[in-house]
């Protein structure tokens, strides 16, 4: 059995486990992504500086210089440290430049940045992409496996490159379990369990063999608790989740087209005229 060796180090695939403990092959993203990402935050970050200063000459009138020191310091807190560090942790590390290149920061676990993570992250920015002009995160990101910068290195994090989702394909009823969900009786499943399950059945081309597996069939043992009668002895755990998951998708899509329906019954009667007119 060959092994294909992989000439680029750096992009290479590696296993992380991401917060809901599902292990996952993902690309570090390259220098050359992170330069293009920093590009549009610098951009952006030049942008709100311009805007800050702006703001704060409008609001300070004849400020002295004592107060044009404080402005122009606390403008370039705000734009370097505190927004960043807002933006990352509200987006879970996708800042503009991030989003449009597909990357985003996650800890070396595969979790979700915190605001711990996103400060560290932030402050180490001052140094190594403000006074060096971004020349030491190049540097940095350039000799490290994951191409990390200084400041992955000290909060533990590292940027990845998203895969492209499959969000368009459609989510169809297993031919073998069509009979069983026409009768069985499926309760409505909390929105976290259901999204988890739905971005499960989305994720699976990334996920090892073994992992994917075993967090099948985790997944498919919750959603048993809420279906009966039981699918089929055999049954596939992905199939089930993918039947469990369209029988609620189409009650869901039933229920809306009932709606919609009275509403447009009500709205015809308040528009009937009385009688004798």
């Amino acid at each position: 059995m060959s092994t294909q060796v992989v000439p680029v180090r750096r992009i290479r695939e590696e296993s992380i486990v991401t917060g809901e403990a599902v292990e996952l092959e993902v690309r570090p993203a390259s220098p050359l992504l992170r330069v293009a990402a920093g590009l549009v935050d610098g951009a952006c970050t030049l942008l709100g500086y311009v805007v800050a200063l702006l703001v704060a000459s409008r609001v300070v009138a004849n400020p002295s210089g004592s107060t044009i020191r404080v402005l122009l310091i606390g403008s370039i807190v705000l734009v370097t440290v505190i927004l960043p560090m807002i933006i990352e942790v509200a987006t879970r590390g996708r800042s503009l430049g991030k989003w449009a290149w597909g990357l985003q920061v996650v800890r070396d676990d595969g979790g979700v940045v915190t605001a711990r993570h996103s400060l560290v992250r932030a402050l180490s920015g001052i140094l190594e992409l403000w006074l060096s002009l971004g020349a030491i995160a190049v540097i940095t990101a350039m000799i490290t496996p994951r191409s990390k910068r200084l400041g992955d290195l000290a909060a533990g994090t590292m940027v990845v490159r998203l895969p492209e989702p499959a969000w368009n394909a459609p989510l169809l009823m297993p031919p073998d379990l069509g009979v069983w969900a026409s009768s069985a009786q499926i309760l409505p499943l909390p929105t976290g369990l259901q999204t988890e399950a739905l971005g499960f059945l989305r994720g699976t081309s990334q996920m090892l063999p073994q992992v994917r597996a075993r967090a099948g069939a985790a997944l498919a043992q919750r959603l048993a608790t809420r279906v009966a009668p039981a699918p089929p002895p055999g049954t596939d755990p992905e199939r089930f989740i993918a039947a469990v998951l369209v029988v609620l998708r189409d009650r869901e899509y039933r229920r809306a087209l009932a709606r919609d329906a009275l509403a447009e019954e009500r709205r015809r009667i308040a528009d009937r005229p009385p009688f004798g007119i």
